[in-house]
């Protein structure tokens, strides 16, 4: 079997779900580096960390990842499912089956991974915090979540993903980012097609 044979069309369906299995992995492993502002001293880091016990307090931190994915993974599922549907794939009940099982799956991943990279992330956070605020700067963020209108930010922040006005937000635009992906995964396709066909034909002469 040559590389260009080992590359199978994707059906849209399964664009979708390769789609949702994005959506699911958390935003923090998308991101890119920046160069950091500037170095990372101690009376920093400690009003850093101050902070964000503030911003994301241990005992809350649980109930806030699950708030979120929950949250998102259900805003974004909509559009998927719809994808599928437009196949006839949803027709059959096993079919849904399967489908909501796999949703549920990819949110516990999201939710399970996450907060078991929290400790990481709360650390990562704190150390991004020091290098681009000064310690003045970051008391005066302590204070203000310190009051009840800081306080009330920091409980409902996590929770506003589920907004009936953001949810429809996040619903219409996964549909539009799902049109797009089959196109998208077929280019792919056919400039791996192109890529491998050109090794195998090296390969032969």
């Amino acid at each position: 079997m040559t590389n260009r044979e080992r590359i199978m069309p994707m059906p849209r369906w399964k664009s979708a779900l390769f789609g949702v299995a994005l959506v699911a992995t958390p935003i923090s492993a998308h991101a890119e580096p920046s160069e950091p502002a500037v170095e990372v001293t101690a009376d920093r880091l400690a009003s850093a960390q101050r902070l964000m016990a503030t911003l994301m307090p241990a005992e809350q931190r649980d109930a806030m990842v699950e708030q979120m994915i929950t949250a998102m993974m259900a805003n974004f599922t909509p559009g998927i499912k719809q994808r599928i549907e437009a196949e006839g794939r949803l027709e059959n009940p096993e079919v849904v089956k399967v489908f909501d099982r796999f949703i549920e799956r990819q949110t516990r991943s999201a939710i399970d991974q996450l907060k078991a990279e929290m400790p990481k992330m709360i650390e990562a956070m704190s150390r991004a915090y020091a290098r681009r605020f000064t310690v003045a700067q970051m008391n005066e963020m302590y204070a203000f979540f310190s009051t009840p209108t800081g306080g009330l930010y920091v409980t409902e922040s996590m929770g506003i993903m589920s907004d009936p006005d953001i949810s429809t937000w996040q619903r219409d635009a996964m549909t539009k980012s799902m049109e797009k992906l089959p196109e998208e995964l077929k280019k792919l396709q056919e400039e791996l097609q192109e890529v491998l066909g050109r090794a195998d034909e090296e390969k032969k002469a």
